[in-house]
């Protein structure tokens, strides 16, 4: 009869791998790139321009922020206002954008030109930043985010619903 023998495998020496592992970690962090994150300075203006002068209608827009991804937005005095000065538009380069750029050249002081910003319950976030880039897009360096008046709120929910 044959003997049995009982061979042990052999364990493989790890201590190079060690050396891959740390020459693939330094491999993968020097060829990573860093992303800064973007951001934009909001800075929010009291309700008086330049020298304690009110923000003038002609000088200003309001854009309210509606339900699916609608905007509004008017150039007139809160205590003028009717649902006939709110105009509907969207957020193509035909839409908001080309009000804002339209307006802005109309403005008697386009270095004061101010877009205030007024986001009902219904939007969200995303037409927030949207208007917000929009507003960097058209150069208009002064706006306000603030909340909607009664007498918008009443408007906006007479056209909505």
């Amino acid at each position: 009869m044959a003997e049995v023998t009982n061979k042990k495998s052999g364990k493989p020496d790890m201590t190079p791998l060690v050396d891959l592992g740390f020459l693939l970690i330094t491999f993968f962090i020097y060829t990573t790139t860093f992303s800064t994150p973007n951001t934009m300075d909001l800075n929010m203006p009291s309700d008086k321009g330049v020298e304690g002068a009110p923000i003038k209608k002609s000088n200003s827009m309001t854009v309210i922020l509606g339900k699916d991804n609608k905007l509004y937005w008017h150039q007139e005095e809160i205590g003028r206002l009717s649902e006939k000065d709110i105009k509907e538009t969207n957020f193509s380069p035909e839409g908001i954008r080309k009000t804002i750029i339209a307006l802005k050249k109309e403005a008697i002081d386009p270095e004061l030109w101010t877009v205030i910003i007024k986001p009902t319950d219904d939007s969200n976030w995303k037409n927030a930043v949207d208007i917000l880039d929009e507003t960097a897009i058209t150069g208009s360096s002064r706006k306000a985010v603030v909340e909607l008046s009664q007498k918008e709120q009443k408007l906006y929910e007479r056209m909505v619903y």
